[in-house]
């Protein structure tokens, strides 16, 4: 099965789906150090400014993916929705679909979208996608609970062209699923020390080692990756206990937190591999979403015209 990675990022597509055997059609990323990782790593066709979409070759491709930038619909952002330019790429992430039609879509956003606009704007995404005849279905995922330790809930919306049940049979499971509070070192930190402090109220990065002292609950688990470990309060939930001390992620850990291979983003400045990685999607949640198409898939449904 061949697939395109939209808003392509660092390629958590790729670290998910290749190993399963699906093969990369093409990308759409404007990011320059992000297309420099990408065509280090794997050399992929880039399609490039995904406004322009309209303007390329046929897309014929059987699964799309995508995040398109969240900044829009974020409880972090200024929630403009569709109305501002992030926002109207989800639109043109839409049409893109609907346009080409793959026989399945992958979306991922914040949670948060499902309320904006007390809802509108993600009603009018389910209405243009059953319009063009997809069966869709909708869940929101914590990578906590697929082996990384990292609180990042995330809306995954699929799409099945020409089946009505079959995107609710990849996102659902009948059976019990287990919930997995993998330890750091599990996750392959060098230091089993090492855990998040918890039930945050302060936080200035000079206070640092107050809340080492202050906070004496801790757990195997940090908050959601953003693009800057330096940015205010949301950030506390990031801050580590090492030894004796306490400090923020390291870029080698948040690559693991996210599910990347050790070094995924060598080679750039800290800035840059803390905003590659937080823009990222979490690399094992995409890994399931990909075995259950295939096992939709091998299923046999047949396309609809």
């Amino acid at each position: 099965m061949n697939y395109m990675s939209c808003f392509d990022g660092v390629g958590a597509a790729h670290a998910a789906l290749l190993p399963l055997g699906y093969k990369c059609f093409g990308i759409s990323e404007v990011d320059k150090f992000c297309n420099q990782l990408i065509d280090r790593k794997y050399g992929f066709r880039n399609y490039g400014d995904f406004t322009k979409w309209r303007e390329w070759e046929n897309i014929d491709v059987d699964c799309v993916i995508g995040g398109s930038p969240c900044q829009a619909f974020s409880t972090l952002g200024k929630r403009e929705g569709a109305k501002s330019p992030t926002g109207q790429l989800t639109l043109d992430y839409v049409d893109f679909i609907c346009t080409h039609r793959p026989k399945y879509f992958v979306w991922e956003n914040v949670a948060s979208v499902l309320t904006l606009d007390r809802g509108e704007v993600f009603r009018y995404l389910l209405a243009k996608f059953t319009e063009r005849g997809y069966g869709v279905a909708w869940r929101i995922l914590n990578s906590r609970f697929f082996g990384v330790p990292q609180h990042r809930r995330r809306v995954f919306l699929v799409g099945c062209f020409g089946s009505p049940t079959s995107a609710g049979k990849i996102l659902f499971e009948t059976e019990t699923v287990s919930v997995r509070t993998t330890a750091i070192r599990e996750a392959g930190q060098d230091d089993p020390s090492t855990v998040t402090l918890n039930h945050h109220t302060d936080s200035e990065h000079g206070k640092m080692d107050g809340h080492h002292r202050r906070y004496q609950e801790n757990y195997p688990l940090v908050g959601c990756l953003t693009t800057q470990l330096d940015s205010g309060a949301e950030q506390v939930c990031l801050i580590v206990i090492d030894g004796d001390r306490a400090r923020y992620l390291t870029p080698l850990e948040a690559e693991r937190i996210q599910g990347f291979s050790d070094n995924h983003t060598a080679g750039f400045s800290n800035t840059q591999r803390y905003k590659m990685v937080g823009n990222s999607m979490a690399v094992p949640v995409i890994r399931w979403i990909g075995e259950r198409i295939l096992e939709q898939e091998a299923k046999g449904w047949s396309r609809a015209g």
